[in-house]
Parts: C-alpha cells; sequence; structure tokens
C-alpha cells in the first residue's frame, strides 16, 4: 500500500510552482493596468495619493486638494500602502516617464500581495496539517475565489495588503515552534493592520486574542511568547500613531481611522500581556489564567471607552440620513446579507455559499484534529466564522471570509484525496468527487456565471466612465472645476488635472448629500445648487449607473432630465460622447433662463 508523505516531508516546488502560474495567468490580464486603467474609485485616488506624494505633498497630510467639497478634499487614509507604488515610481520614473512607472507599480504590488497571500495560505495549510494535496487545493479554491480580484493588475487599494497581514498574524499565532519571532511579527502585523484601515478591527481582536488565549491554554509554555508579543505590539503601534499620516495630535480624535481611542487600547492591551508573561509566567490553574486575562481585557474596553466611547458605534451613524439612503445605502461594499438575498441573490450564493462550505470544512478539520492539532484548528474555525459573520454585516468583508474559507477547504480536499488515495476504490472517489464539487468556489459562482446578462447581478460596466481613453480628450481642456456624479469624482481627479466636486468618500457628506439633491430633484433648482459649488462645468456619463438609480428613485428630476436627453438651455455640450466614446461635459451658463 502507498503511504502519502506527512506534511513535515511534503515537497515545496509544486506550490512554489502553482504560484508562478497564478502570476503568469495574472499577467496576462495585465494590459490595462499597464496603460494606466484603474477600474476602482479607491484605486484611482490611492495612486493620485502617491501622486500627490512624490510631488511634494506632506507625507501627514492626505487630504485631496483636487476635491472641492464643503470639508475639503478630507481624507482617512493611511500611508503605508502607498510605500511600495510611491517607490517604484520614484526609481523608475526616471528612466521609463511617469505613465510607464505608474504601471509597472499597480501590476507589480498586487503581484507581490498575491504571492505574499500564497505564500501565506501554504504555510498555514501545511501548519494545520493538510498533505501536499490539500495545500494545493487550497491555493487553488482561493484563485477561485471572490478574494482573488483583489489582487488582480490594477487593484491597489489597501484590502489586499490587510488580508496579506491577517493571514501572516494567523500563520504566527499557529506557529508549531512557538518562536518569541513569530510572536515579534504578528505583533507588527496587528499594529500595520490598524494603522491601514479601521475594518480590520476583528483581526487585531482576533489575532490578540488568540495569543491570549494560547497562554489560557499552554501556559508556561506560551509565556515568553506572550510576552514578546504584548511588547512587540507597544513598540509597533506607537510607531504607526507617530509616523503614519495623520500623525500624533488632535487629527486622530476620530474613530473612522486609527484614532485615539484605538491607540491607547491598543497600548492597555500590549502592556497587560507583557504584565501578565512578566509576573505570572506559569500559574498552574487554568482559572487563575483566565482570570488574569480578563482583566487585561476588561482594562482594554475601558481605556477605549474612557477615551472616546461615541467610536462604539456605528461610525456612519451620524451621516444625514438621505446619504445614508440615498449614496450608502448604494456602495456595493456596505451591503448586508439580507440586502444581498433580496436584490442579488445569485451573487449572495457565490459569496455566501463557500463561505459556509469553508465553516462546515472547518468544523470537521477540527473534529478530526489530534491531541497536538486542536488549538490551531480551533483558531481556524474561529477566523473563519467571524469573517463569515462580519461579512453579513457588510459584504466588504467577503474578501477575507473567502481567503479563509479557502484553508479549510483545502485541508478537507486533502484529507479525503490522502483516504481515496490509501484505500482506492469507487465509493470514495465518488465521495472525493463530491466533496469537491462542495467546495471550489466556481459551482457557487455558477448560477451567476449562467444567467442571462440583462439578468446577471452586478452585471452593470461602466468602463467608458472609468477608462484613460474616455477622460482622454477633456483631460486636455484647461483646468476647469466640474461639478461631478459621486461616482466620477475619482476618474475624473486620477485621469486629468481638474477639481471634482464630489467622490464617494464618507468624510465629505455635505457634498454627497448635495450632489444627491442637484440629480434627484428638479432641473429648475439645479443650476442654482451648482453654482453654490463654484462648478463652471458639468460631467455626464450616459447609459447605466449612478445617474440612472437617480433617474428611477426622482423621474421628474435632474438625473432623469440629462437621462432622456432632455438638456436644458444653460448646458452647452463642451465635449462630447462621441469624441470620449462615454463622458460628456457641459458648460454652465449661469447668466442664461
Amino acid at each position: 500500500m502507498t503511504t502519502v508523505q506527512p506534511r513535515s516531508q511534503t515537497p515545496v516546488w509544486p506550490l512554489f510552482v502553482f504560484i508562478c502560474l497564478a502570476v503568469v495567468f495574472s499577467l496576462l490580464r495585465a494590459s490595462s493596468a499597464l496603460s494606466g486603467d484603474l477600474v476602482g474609485n479607491d484605486d484611482m485616488m490611492r495612486m493620485q495619493q502617491v501622486r500627490d506624494l512624490i510631488a511634494g505633498q506632506a507625507w501627514y497630510d492626505v487630504s485631496q486638494e483636487r476635491l472641492l467639497t464643503p470639508e475639503g478634499g478630507a481624507m482617512h487614509w493611511s500611508r503605508v500602502p502607498d510605500l511600495f507604488l510611491a517607490g517604484v515610481v520614484f526609481l523608475l520614473q526616471p528612466l521609463t516617464g511617469r505613465a510607464m512607472a505608474e504601471g509597472i507599480a499597480v501590476t507589480s504590488w498586487p503581484l507581490v500581495q498575491m504571492c505574499w497571500i500564497l505564500g501565506a495560505l501554504a504555510v498555514c495549510l501545511r501548519r494545520l496539517g493538510a498533505p501536499l494535496s490539500g495545500q494545493l487545493a487550497g491555493l487553488f479554491f482561493f484563485t477561485m475565489s471572490a478574494a482573488f480580484i483583489n489582487f488582480t493588475p490594477g487593484r491597489i487599494d489597501h484590502h489586499g495588503l490587510g488580508v496579506a497581514l491577517t493571514l501572516t498574524g494567523f500563520a504566527c499565532l499557529i506557529s508549531p515552534g512557538r518562536t518569541t519571532r513569530s510572536a515579534a511579527v504578528a505583533g507588527v502585523c496587528v499594529a500595520t493592520l490598524l494603522t491601514i484601515a479601521i475594518e480590520n478591527l476583528p483581526a487585531v481582536a482576533l489575532v490578540t486574542a488568540g495569543f491570549g488565549t494560547a497562554w489560557i491554554v499552554r501556559a508556561g509554555a506560551e509565556a515568553n511568547r506572550l510576552r514578546v508579543f504584548g511588547a512587540s505590539l507597544i513598540i509597533a503601534v506607537l510607531i504607526a500613531y507617530v509616523f503614519d499620516a495623520p500623525g500624533a495630535g488632535g487629527n486622530r480624535a476620530v474613530c473612522d481611522a486609527f484614532g485615539q481611542s484605538h491607540f491607547v487600547a491598543m497600548l492597555v492591551a500590549g502592556t497587560g500581556l507583557f504584565a501578565i508573561a512578566t509576573v505570572l509566567p506559569d500559574p498552574h490553574d487554568w482559572r487563575m489564567r483566565l482570570a488574569a486575562m480578563g482583566i487585561a481585557g476588561g482594562a482594554t474596553a475601558l481605556s477605549f471607552l474612557a477615551v472616546n466611547p461615541d467610536c462604539l458605534g456605528n461610525p456612519y451613524a451620524g451621516m444625514p440620513e438621505t446619504v445614508q439612503s440615498g449614496w450608502l445605502s448604494m456602495v456595493s461594499e456596505a451591503r448586508s446579507l439580507p440586502v444581498m438575498i433580496r436584490d442579488y441573490p445569485r451573487l449572495a450564493l457565490y459569496f455566501f455559499g463557500f463561505s459556509l462550505a469553508g465553516l462546515v470544512a472547518a468544523g470537521i478539520c477540527l473534529l478530526k484534529a489530534g491531541k497536538g492539532e486542536r488549538f490551531a484548528r480551533a483558531a481556524l474555525l474561529v477566523f473563519c466564522l467571524t469573517a463569515s459573520l462580519v461579512a453579513a454585516w457588510q459584504v466588504r468583508g467577503i474578501t477575507l471570509a473567502h481567503t479563509f474559507a479557502a484553508m479549510p477547504a483545502g485541508w478537507l480536499f486533502g484529507y479525503l484525496f490522502s483516504a481515496w488515495y490509501k484505500e482506492r476504490g469507487p465509493k470514495l472517489a465518488l465521495a472525493l468527487f463530491a466533496v469537491a464539487l462542495f467546495l471550489t468556489p466556481s459551482i457557487w459562482n455558477l448560477p451567476r456565471t449562467m444567467a442571462p446578462a440583462n439578468e446577471d447581478e452586478g452585471a452593470i460596466s461602466e468602463a467608458a466612465c472609468n477608462s484613460a481613453e474616455g477622460y482622454g480628450q477633456i483631460a486636455t481642456a484647461p483646468r476647469m472645476i466640474v461639478f461631478t456624479p459621486i461616482d466620477l469624482g475619482a476618474p475624473l481627479i486620477y485621469y486629468t488635472k481638474h477639481y471634482a466636486t464630489a467622490a464617494p468618500y464618507h468624510r465629505n457628506p455635505a457634498s454627497i448629500e448635495l450632489t444627491l439633491s442637484v440629480f434627484t430633484g428638479p432641473t429648475e433648482t439645479a443650476r442654482g445648487k451648482i453654482a453654490a459649488t463654484g462648478a463652471t462645468h458639468l460631467l455626464y456619463c450616459p447609459g447605466p449607473g449612478e445617474l440612472e438609480r437617480y433617474a428611477e428613485k426622482a423621474p421628474e428630476g435632474f438625473a432623469a432630465d440629462l437621462e432622456a436627453g432632455r438638456i436644458p438651455n444653460w448646458l452647452t455640450e463642451q465635449v462630447s460622447e462621441e469624441e470620449t466614446g462615454g463622458p460628456v461635459v457641459y458648460t454652465i451658463a449661469f447668466d442664461r433662463n
């Protein structure tokens, strides 16, 4: 009988080959990114932020000066995701020119993150006891999941980096050697996750709680690691608070980014873990360990509330109701599971079907755990469950949910493949085939991919409104202030030198509310409202998208008139659809009746 190699002896080269093939496959679709086309608003604004940094904008200033809103160009982003991009552009620009340097940067950064994540997934699967077949299956499932789109050329927003750091922190948590190096790396990952985006809070909490739980379970065997984790967390959080934007000071009194409440709470958490591991390195009573960790957790929570209790609530609660219902509810990544099931059932099946498959596989993985494997596999189940719950609250969490689902799915496939490889037989082969179908993300996506194009949720394409070609003619015009739909502000700023009056960022609710009022209100009042912004031109892109939604909501409104071709006499076409293939620019005449 043939014996499957234990994971410690499984070769690495097949994993390396798989990663290389994934890179080659991605590069085949890199032409648009290399030419500067970025699909997402956040990707465009991120690259513009990098441009501004290279052009001399202050490190701590991440505002967008060409976003002319009542709040100013308020942004809340970290500088950390800019570092790689800015470095590549800065080094290559003298040799290749800015356009090519930017194309290489926006192509290479997602691929670097993809290799990082695939490598981290492989390490985690080996530590979870998956054979080589399971490790390869886990990588394959990840590339077929909804998470993979965040690592294709041109996707440069912070989401991919957050996933990479979370996986690295998880790999450190389940390190079989329990080295102090793993604890130090995990502490740095937690602090970096927090400074990159506040949406990483669940991952921050899970990794931090994981090290505390490991000490509760293993006592003295984890004491030194807990001490190092606490110390590295303190140091890394201090560095992030002082050196990342917006720097230490009053600008940190926020809840939607790494603020004072988060800073104090993480300092208390790190200090508590360090103190526990130093004063009580090996208490034999598990109840004492649990009580000590409970005190540390309680002190962390109290410090968070004491600094800024408002941060405990919904960060969007202060936004006007008109903005929440007219814009936030339409933001795809902010939708909840009930909304997805109601409005996009096929997409919901893909997103949450594979997440459910991962949860089932994680449960089986834990049930099959040996004595030395229980902690790692229990941690996997907790991470999978938490990521799925976050995704059910806001679908933006589906990237992390699918990434973690790929691990138990790969493990279960490897477990069954090993059983079939040992025993063979049609029953085991049939079971393996059935489970493989259940675990493959593409199967859950099949109803969506087979649906007619006009019925496929999420099939709306606005490529013409978001391409360099579409804005080429507009970019040649003298600099102007343009009244833009919310979703066209970032493309206008990225592809041209012009100023925009709105963009899809929640720190600018007044501009979003005004834009909604203009496009859903009467055409007769639109000109006066636009005049108040200082805009001299109007940007419009016909067809499906943002204005179509406004027209459906307000059939008698300004957007409906534009969609129907009823152009008021105070708008004169300056750049036509025939010239751009999409976007249209009108000159606004404020002295006409």
